[in-house]
């Protein structure tokens, strides 16, 4: 299968990060006597273990010497830290995108990209990937109001960007679910709402993309808003990860336990929902009616 060079970076530093670990622990030794040796925190061997960095050349030569590397383990990680470092730079590493987004919220943008599936309920919000750059503008000249013009055009450039994993070659199968009050709102105005309406209708027509309502007439479940998303990656060997948007931004989860009770809330709620051919003859209906 075809991938994008940001899928196999992450790929590449998750492998690495795996393997160092793994020879720390044969080696019997813990990360605060890694960090040691570095002369650093051991903050930075976790970022390291956890995929989150590519250790220098000289961070590794000195781990592969502490850790008892042999030949053929040395030569592995090197040439797979080569290979990683040699892919092309992903959009949000320019550093507009860098100083906006943070922590789980920047590594999201990474999980994102290299996702073979996506499951999110939006809640009273249309669905990230597939709101216009106008209908973003308006929530964030909301949302964001105490903000910089600046800060908030980074953040609608970011959102209608990351779109394009939708449209890519292999692109993400996204299923994407939200409340009914989400395509009653007028966000922007009539006509900026009656043109997220088409544009939703458009990528709904999409063979990889999937979007439902769950109606007011579903009662208790018309009202879940608290939005979520289940990030499934390919191969079996990829463990899940679930993101949850809080008010300080993206949450990461990937404990198993997570990530089964997200996909059955996620599954919960789409028994509720309309059929994607209800759905569209929904959002066709509120469009005139705007």
């Amino acid at each position: 299968m075809s991938i994008t060079v940001n899928t196999n970076a992450i790929f590449a530093m998750r492998d690495v990060g795996e393997e160092l670990q793994r020879l720390r622990s044969r080696a019997g030794l813990r990360q605060d006597d890694a960090a040691a040796k570095l002369k650093v925190s051991r903050f930075t061997v976790s970022k390291i273990e956890r995929g989150r960095a590519f250790p220098s050349d000289r961070q590794l030569k000195v781990l592969l010497g502490l850790y008892g590397a042999d030949t053929d383990e040395t030569a592995v990680l090197q040439a797979k830290i080569a290979q990683g470092r040699s892919y092309g730079r992903a959009w949000w590493e320019d550093q507009r995108f860098r100083d906006l987004f943070h922590g789980d919220s920047y590594r999201y943008l990474y999980i994102e990209d290299a996702a073979e599936r996506l499951s999110t309920h939006a809640g009273t919000y249309l669905p990230g990937l597939l709101q216009t750059q106008q209908y973003v503008e308006a929530i964030t000249a909301f949302g964001q109001k105490h903000e910089s013009t600046e800060r908030r055009m980074v953040f609608a450039e970011s959102r209608t960007r990351r779109q394009a994993i939708l449209s890519r070659n292999n692109p993400v199968v996204l299923e994407a679910i939200c409340l009914e009050s989400a395509v009653r709102a007028v966000v922007g105005g009539p006509t900026v709402m009656r043109q997220q309406l088409q544009h939703i209708t458009a990528m709904a027509a999409r063979p990889n993309v999937t979007f439902r309502v769950i109606p007011y007439a579903a009662g208790a479940p018309s009202i879940i808003s608290a939005s979520f998303t289940i990030i499934d990656f390919p191969g079996s060997g990829n463990r899940s990860v679930v993101s949850q948007e809080k008010m300080a931004g993206e949450m990461l989860h990937d404990a198993p336990a997570e990530v089964r009770q997200a996909r059955r809330r996620f599954n919960d709620l789409t028994e509720h929902a309309l059929s994607p051919e209800r759905t569209i003859k929904l959002v066709q209906a509120i469009e005139k009616e705007i």
